[in-house]
Formats: structure tokens, C-alpha cells, sequence
């Protein structure tokens, strides 16, 4: 008898895939969570969500999610943000690029190494579009806007248990049946 592969790429395969409706609910309640009346520090210092869900999928659905939909998502980020057109479109088409790119490596790892990856990839998007911002003038936004990345990072253990949740229901369902 052969020993089971339990490679990343094998155990990736053993879990159920996502089905549309939870991915579309997933990132719509991302938007919905920063289209949140943020004011203040607190708007430099809230982490993207949208960023985050985003990240999760293409890692974990690899074939639902991909750098198309990261640049409309953008795109409407930077219209509910009143930002410049294009900024988050481009800080989340390279952030899934680094997504996909570690795909594999990340899912080797327990949640805590992966919440080190992401920070890594949600710091780079944050640092795309603060370099977007002051080359067209604005004024640097202090060091709040790094709190960000380290929040957005902080929320990949939860929402990766929370996403994960409705496929285990439907795996217990089938296995019980």
C-alpha cells in the first residue's frame, strides 16, 4: 500500500472548494467592513479587509480568484475611497501576483508562519500606494499607515477559521450522510 501524499499541494486537494456565493459574500462583506465611516487615524490605521479576503482566496481557491478580479476590486476601492483611480487596483494586482507566487509555500506552513507571509505581501501594498501618494504631492501619512498591514495580517487567523467554517458544515454533511 502506497503512503498518502500529504504535500501542501495533496492536502489542498483534500479540502472542499469554496463554492461562489461564499467567495462573492466573503469579499462583499470585506468592502462593506472598509466602506465603514472611518475618520481620523483610525481611517490611516484600518486594515484592508477587502485586501485580505482577496489574499485568502487566491491562495486557497486559486482558480476562482486570480489578478483580474483583484484589479476590479481595486477599482472599486479607490472609487469608495474617493482615491486616485488605479492606486488600489495596482497595489492589489501586485499583492496577489506575491500571492500566487507563494501559494505553495504558505500553505506549508501553520497560520502563525502565514500570518508572517501576508504581512509581508499586505506590507508591500501598503507601501505602493503611500509611494503613489507622495509622488503626486500628498503628504506623508505617518506611521499609522503601517499599523495597517500589521492589523490586516492580525486578521488572517480568524477570517482563515472563519472562511473555512461553511466547508467543514458541508464536509460533516456529506460524511454523515
Amino acid at each position: 500500500m502506497r503512503a498518502a501524499d500529504l504535500t501542501p499541494v495533496a492536502r489542498d486537494v483534500m479540502k472542499l472548494p469554496a463554492g461562489p456565493g461564499l467567495i462573492l459574500a466573503s469579499l462583499v462583506g470585506a468592502y462593506l467592513f472598509n466602506s465603514l465611516p472611518w475618520a481620523g487615524w483610525a481611517l490611516a490605521a484600518r486594515p484592508d479587509m477587502v485586501l485580505v479576503v482577496l489574499v485568502f482566496w487566491v491562495i486557497h481557491q486559486p482558480g476562482s480568484v486570480g489578478q483580474g478580479l483583484a484589479f476590479a476590486l481595486g477599482l472599486a476601492m479607490d472609487v469608495g475611497d474617493s482615491m486616485l483611480l488605479g492606486q488600489h487596483a495596482l497595489a492589489y494586482v501586485i499583492a496577489t501576483y506575491g500571492a500566487q507566487v507563494l501559494r505553495v509555500r504558505v500553505l506549508a506552513f501553520p497560520i502563525l508562519e502565514q500570518t508572517l507571509h501576508v504581512l509581508g505581501l499586505f506590507l508591500g501594498a501598503a507601501v505602493v500606494i503611500v509611494l503613489l501618494n507622495l509622488l503626486l504631492g500628498a503628504s506623508f501619512p505617518g506611521l499609522a499607515v503601517a499599523l495597517s498591514p500589521v492589523l490586516a495580517s492580525l486578521a488572517w487567523g480568524p477570517l482563515t477559521w472563519l472562511l473555512y467554517l461553511p466547508g467543514l458544515r458541508r464536509m460533516r454533511r456529506e460524511t454523515a450522510s
